[in-house]
């Protein structure tokens, strides 16, 4: 059954603004490596240097059909960010047209699992694209999906409010409930890792530094001067 949901509690956007220009790898990484919090890696930016984020407006499209993604522009509020289930067939789910309205409304860019067209277009635009595939293929307008329930974006579960982070390395998920400490752990990771650059800088390697030696001797891993000595 199709479910059309106008509005939803977003987040903060002071917390929301927290995690503008922290890195996709980054935040996984603080989330927990080992969470599905990122979406596969054919979900690739329209671009080089496109990035995006903020609470996602959730939409599930009929295959081939890109109606409910015309209904979702308009209840779609500024900030936000369209992630929309597109069946990951190759039908252009979204193009300029769609851009240039969402532009004006304050949409800050849009995830499809599924195809694009009018690439050209939307990299002089500069709109934030990610998308599975490129294709000029039209869809119809047919069918009602839904808009604002949870959905399968990427292989990963996206909510209504969820905060999705976009960049070259590809697109993060952050749930409602781990945004509030979030940018805290991102600062602190950063703060290392710029810290360890310097050590870096005056020749200590990452195995001094993290005390990979010591890993070796408990795995037993025989370790030798030459290939001569074993």
């Amino acid at each position: 059954m199709s479910v059309i949901v106008k509005d939803f509690e977003r987040p903060p956007a002071s917390q929301i603004s927290k995690l503008a220009g922290a890195g996709v790898s980054t935040i996984h990484e603080c989330l927990g490596s080992q969470n599905a919090n990122l979406m596969r890696h054919d979900i690739k930016p329209l671009s080089e240097g496109m990035s995006l984020v903020g609470p996602a407006v959730t939409v599930d499209c009929s295959p081939g059909d890109n109606l409910t993604i015309h209904i979702a522009v308009a209840f779609a509020k500024p900030g936000d960010v369209l992630v929309v289930n597109g069946h990951g067939i190759p039908a252009g789910m979204w193009g300029s047209q769609m851009a240039f309205q969402a532009v004006h409304r304050g949409i800050k860019g849009i995830i499809v699992d599924g195809a694009v067209r009018d690439s050209k277009d939307l990299r002089r635009m500069k709109f934030p694209t990610f998308a599975k595939m490129i294709s000029s293929q039209g869809t119809v307008k047919k069918s009602v999906g839904s808009v604002n329930v949870a959905i399968q974006c990427g292989g990963v579960v996206v909510k209504p409010g969820d905060v999705v982070v976009g960049d070259d390395d590809g697109v993060v998920v952050v749930p409602r409930h781990d945004l509030q400490g979030l940018p805290a752990l991102v600062r602190k990771r950063e703060k290392k890792e710029a810290e360890n650059r310097k050590l870096y800088a005056k020749g200590v390697t990452s195995m001094e530094l993290n005390h990979y030696d010591d890993y070796l001797k408990d795995k037993k891993v025989r370790v030798v001067r030459d290939a001569r000595d074993l």
